[in-house]
């Protein structure tokens, strides 16, 4: 009887064990208003966004900066795809200039050399300021077919 307890408690202890409760990959990597280009970290730094060109910037004075440019602004939260050029409501393009290496990245279409799957970026609506959010996409550098892992959070 002994023998039979010890292996029940032995198959409930491991199921409990098998049991692990999954967590929520996050939305975005860095801190508010901050943004990674594979291990370099960027920010924070202050974001406006300009109505008339339907474009947020922020940047860090002979640093680096970021560009998120929408066709329209942004009236709901939602996933925009990544764009080169954002056409349409739901796209996004963005473009990440290092200034200290002179390197420039950008959103490439999913027809890209690399890249065969569209990529999303999370953009929240809290009255007039616009939030864009993701993490670990890729984007294109300028001047040849290199990629970047790039994380950003702009609150």
């Amino acid at each position: 009887m002994k023998k039979f307890q010890l292996l029940f408690v032995l198959a409930i202890s491991i199921v409990a064990f098998s049991c692990t409760k999954e967590y929520p990959v996050p939305v975005y990597t860095p801190e508010s208003n901050t943004w990674i280009v594979n291990t370099d970290t960027f920010g924070p730094t202050s974001f406006k966004y300009y109505d008339t060109a339907g474009l947020m910037y922020g940047g860090i004075k002979g640093k680096a900066s970021v560009t998120v440019k929408f066709r329209f602004k942004p009236k709901t939260d939602g996933k925009y795809v990544f764009r080169e050029k954002s056409d349409e409501y739901d796209e996004v393009s963005i473009l990440i200039i290092d200034s200290v290496n002179k390197i420039y990245w950008q959103t490439m279409d999913n027809d890209g050399l690399a890249l065969k799957k569209e990529q999303f970026a999370n953009i929240t609506v809290n009255g007039s300021s616009v939030g864009v959010a993701f993490n670990e996409l890729f984007l294109k550098r300028l001047d040849n077919v290199d990629q970047a892992k790039v994380s950003l959070n702009i609150q």
